[in-house]
């Protein structure tokens, strides 16, 4: 392979490995992605594998396009066959294959529910629990418990077993009923769908041979970012047998592991040559993104985690000395603003373009002063991350629509379009149709089909729900017939009344952005034959997919937000005791090692120059101090300068 004329020592060392458990630590921006790809044809072009053979993993569906794109450029057709995609993805097709007929209640059709519905469900699994919480408790804190559980793979029975206090029993209690709710719905949330992944594998051993057989080779991205199921479904999948040994490649940095959150747990990596005590692993040390300065900024503040060994980077390219780390201070969190907005704005007069500047903060509602003074200054911006196109109200129903006509037994999606648009199918009509479906043990959809005999039901609710019923069964068969998703989402959009009921709605600037994003919707569904697969790509989305934009803005977003992402200039404003690290992290150590992590995230966002800053007061009447990584930087500088002058 000539292009492994072109990698550094270590880099090629990774690509060349022998076929074994490899571990390359992928410091920021060294390349890993490159390294990666770079293996995969090499595991192609050297070893013969077929592509077929080979499982790719990322953490993104956009990461798994721009490896797909890099390996064509590379090798063309040749690639054809080869596996790649994010975990809940290669879970999900594993199911859509193998939960029918082996896990009791659920079909191939399964739905795949996130956000909003979880959040429903589990408020409702909340009101259902006759026990009193131990403390007030909401659902989404019921919800982030139930997905700790999952990802550490525990049942409702094994939480409850488990259990050492009495908020954990009782949040049990809530998953248990969560759980049902979901199993009765044929759907699964997204943690559903790697536990019951591992499930199905690890308890037939002829579907998992199967699946080892199919992928031999498995290569996984970011592996910073695992939690405990993803490690031990990579585990399972890659368990040696008398007759081929273990391949595995993963590249990951642990100094970048910031979902603790998610449920992510950086110990993973660390831990990985005990997990595989004969693996190789590899440092790739070199940056080949930012400038030295930058650099040392943010090895000044990993260089004191207690968590992660640090590696200190150094830049592949050596520039004319300038300042490339600025730090300034400011009174409140306006003038902080008007200081980035003046920075933007000579940046921008020196012949520099919007979109090369990024401004990262801590969390969502530090970006209103932000904004404020952008849009004063009348320099264009843009805030990633904010509302998903898939969140959108009118998608959200349009996609509901879809999954009541692929699965029946989607009780939630039906709740949500039986009365949109209007048609006698309100609050108490629907909770009377839902009570004659729970007595006869069918789904919602069914039971609209049975509104004639339903007692207490209005004529327009009777009428209304006729009329759903006979819908949702012409739908069914034009999508099982060869009516593509793209016609099979106009006819809904037209025939249920939806697109009429709009003009009622929205007036006109709302109405034609409404057309727009259901126009988009209808353009993305044209990519695809059957409705199943299209569904499935929607439910897999994440934010970082859809915040694609080429136009000249400048990028507003949370750090979080940041990770994987680069600019030339990044301002980094808050750094302040409370804010950067956050107030929640003080006091607990493992909280700000993390805090630690994503500052150094942050900085490593930066090619040319990073912007650092703080304000002496967020609120009024507060005082705040300079964060403690802002000391950090400052008293690095001060020992690196020391050095020079002995």
């Amino acid at each position: 392979m000539e292009h492994l004329n072109h990698l550094n020592p270590a880099q090629r060392a990774a690509v060349t490995a022998p076929i074994g458990p490899v571990l390359v630590k992928a410091g920021a921006g060294s390349g890993k992605t490159r390294v990666l790809t770079l293996r995969i044809a090499y595991l192609i072009t050297h070893y013969g594998v077929s592509p077929s053979q080979i499982l790719a993993v990322t953490f993104t569906n956009k990461a798994a396009r721009e490896m797909r794109e890099r390996l064509r450029g590379l090798l063309g057709s040749r690639i054809r066959g080869l596996t790649s995609g994010t975990f809940h993805a290669i879970c999900t097709r594993i199911l859509r294959e193998s939960i029918e007929g082996r896990l009791k209640g659920y079909t191939a059709s399964f739905s795949i529910y996130a956000g909003d519905e979880q959040l429903q469900l589990a408020a409702e699994a909340l009101a259902g629990v006759s026990e009193t919480p131990p403390r007030m408790i909401e659902a989404d804190e019921v919800l982030r418990l139930i997905s700790r559980a999952k990802s550490r793979m525990l049942t409702p029975r094994l939480m409850a077993r488990f259990a050492t206090d009495p908020l954990d029993r009782f949040v049990a209690a809530c998953y248990r009923r969560y759980q049902r709710a979901l199993e009765q719905a044929n759907a699964l949330d997204f943690d559903d769908l790697i536990l019951t992944a591992y499930r199905l594998l690890s308890e037939d051993h002829d579907l998992l041979a199967t699946y080892q057989q199919r992928w031999p080779h498995v290569l996984v991205d970011e592996y910073q970012d695992t939690d405990p199921s993803q490690h031990a479904l990579i585990e399972l999948l890659t368990r040696p047998t008398a007759h081929r040994p273990r391949s595995l490649f993963v590249v990951g940095d642990a100094m970048q592991s910031i979902y603790g959150f998610r449920n992510a747990d950086h110990n993973i990596i660390n831990r990985f040559t005990v997990d595989f005590p004969d693996a190789q692993v590899i440092e790739l040390t070199t940056n080949y993104r930012s400038r030295q300065p930058i650099l040392d900024a943010a090895y000044a503040i990993i260089r004191h985690s207690r968590s992660v060994s640090p590696m200190e980077l150094r830049a592949a390219a050596t520039v004319a000395a300038e300042r490339s780390v600025l730090i300034s201070e400011a009174k409140d969190s306006r003038e902080e603003a008007e200081q980035v907005a003046r920075s933007i704005a000579e940046l921008q007069r020196q012949g520099r373009r919007l979109r090369e500047m990024a401004v990262l903060y801590r969390t969502r509602h530090m970006s209103r002063p932000l904004e404020q003074a952008l849009r004063h200054a009348r320099l264009p911006y843009v805030v990633r991350g904010s509302v998903s196109f898939f969140d959108r109200a009118v998608v959200r129903d349009a996609i509901a629509y879809l999954r009541c006509i692929a699965n029946p037994a989607d009780n939630l999606s039906l709740t949500r379009i039986a009365n949109v648009p209007a048609r006698g199918l309100g609050g108490q009509a629907l909770a009377t149709i839902a009570a004659f479906a729970s007595a006869q043990s069918i789904p919602l959809s069914e039971a609209l089909g049975h509104a004639p005999v339903i007692p207490r039901l209005s004529p327009r609710a009777v009428e209304g729900a006729r009329r759903l019923f006979a819908l949702l069964q012409r739908w069914r068969r034009l999508a099982t017939g060869t009516m593509p998703p793209d016609h099979l989402l106009a006819d809904v959009l037209e025939q249920s009344g939806y697109m009429a009921a709009l003009a009622e709605r929205f007036d006109a600037e709302e109405l034609a952005e409404a057309r727009a994003h259901l126009q988009e919707l209808l353009r993305a569904a044209e990519e695809h034959t059957e409705l199943s697969a299209f569904l499935q790509e929607i439910a897999l989305m994440t934010n970082a997919d859809d915040d694609d934009d080429e136009r000249d803005r400048v990028q507003l977003l949370t750090i979080h937000a940041a990770k994987g992402l680069e600019w030339p200039f990044v301002f980094v404003v808050g750094l302040e005791e409370g804010t950067l690290p956050h107030e929640r992290s003080l006091g607990d150590p493992s909280a700000l090692e993390e805090e630690r992590r994503l500052c150094y995230v942050a900085f490593t966002r930066a090619a040319e120059r990073l912007y650092l800053s703080w304000t002496a007061s967020r609120n009024r009447g507060q005082r705040l101090k300079p964060s403690r990584f802002l000391e950090e930087v400052l008293a690095f500088g001060r020992e690196r300068a020391r050095q020079a002058k002995q």
